[in-house]
């Protein structure tokens, strides 16, 4: 992108504007996207397509080429999703009260990885470890683009066992997904 005067922007301006573009986005999209079939998510990687598709942006986000970036900053959106999902849970903490999320961490999303890997081994014919890798990362619920069924902020009366499962387990499963990524990763 050319400015005039040969002036470059200051990148921790670029970054300040990006941020506060999308604190709007997250404030007020929502509100607009109500009654259409799209996303928060998904209007993002839009916007994000339309930027890097300007023929000027010479800029290649491309995560190979940053990855310290690309992880740490990736460590901080999952911290800020599952934050998001655990504050929506409005649900004292028990073991009876929470035996849906208990079965769904410790008896479905293990059987889902198991299944992921045995698809991902024999079927598609991938390394053992590639495949545990790929059950480890497909298996686990996304809190991001889950939000549409899971439960309503606290005290608004948007809470059955379906949503506050989904929720829950969208909090626990990437403490769970660990240990096999871990392993796949040794």
């Amino acid at each position: 992108m050319s400015f005039p005067f040969n002036v470059s922007p200051d990148p921790y301006i670029l970054l300040l504007i990006g941020a506060g573009f999308l604190i709007a986005l997250v404030a007020w999209l929502p509100l607009v996207l109500r009654r259409l079939p799209l996303s928060l998510p998904i209007v993002c990687i839009g916007l994000g397509a339309l930027i890097f598709a300007i023929p000027g942006v010479s800029f290649d986000p491309l995560p190979v080429n940053y990855p310290e970036f690309t992880e740490r900053f990736s460590e901080f959106v999952v911290i800020i999703a599952l934050m998001g999902a655990g504050l929506k849970i409005d649900r004292i903490f028990g073991f009876r009260d929470w035996s849906v999320a208990w079965r769904l961490i410790g008896i479905t999303m293990p059987l889902c990885i198991g299944a992921i890997t045995l698809i991902a081994g024999w079927w598609v014919g991938l390394s053992w470890t590639i495949a545990l890798l790929i059950g480890a990362a497909l298996a686990p619920t996304d809190p991001v683009l889950a939000a549409d069924v899971q439960v309503g902020p606290p005290k608004s009366g948007e809470e059955d066992e379906v949503r506050f499962g989904l929720t829950s387990e969208a909090g626990l499963n990437d403490g769970f997904a660990f240990p096999f990524v871990h392993l796949a990763s040794r």
